[in-house]
């Protein structure tokens, strides 16, 4: 049966060093400041939302090309959808088509900063079948983000920091 005899040590292998320690705890604080810096912020959420507006607004464009019928965007404080002009008035898009109405998300906020020549306060942009549109500007505000997204006489679609 093996005795403790007085003035063994441990052998030098068991453990860890301080230097090993701290290699350690630095590699894990590298890891966690990268995936920190990576996740989204809650200004993700209003650019994303703020680029989908501009996308649906550019294939709006396209359609009142394609089908020579001028469509419109129509906003509210609920959300948006396109109406599309036909003999027997504006017609909107189905809820299920790709130019149907879209819910803004929850604690998300519209403002219409600039509306030129709209002929009523919901159909605020207008697109003609030559490829022209009625500019305007919006700007989507949530979570301390502020995005503007703006529509010139061409019917393009820009997206850019509100400040």
């Amino acid at each position: 049966m093996p005795t403790l005899a007085i003035g063994n040590r441990p052998a030098p292998d068991a453990g860890f060093s301080l230097v090993e320690a701290l290699t350690a705890l630095m590699v894990i604080g590298l890891l966690v400041g990268a995936v920190v810096l990576a996740a989204p912020g809650a200004d993700h959420k209003v650019r994303q939302e703020a680029e989908r507006l501009a996308a649906r607004i550019v294939a709006a464009q396209d359609e009142s090309i394609l089908t020579n019928r001028p469509l419109a965007l129509v906003v509210t404080q609920n959300g948006y959808a396109f109406e599309r002009l036909e003999p027997q008035g504006w017609i909107a898009a189905g809820h299920s088509a790709p130019l149907g109405f879209r819910a803004w998300p929850a604690d998300l906020t519209v403002h219409i900063e600039q509306q030129e020549g709209a002929e009523d306060n919901t159909r605020i942009a207008r697109f003609d079948a030559l490829g022209g549109a009625t500019p305007v500007a919006l700007v989507l505000s949530g979570w301390g983000a502020r995005w503007r997204v703006a529509v010139n006489g061409q019917g393009e679609a820009h997206v850019a920091r509100a400040d």
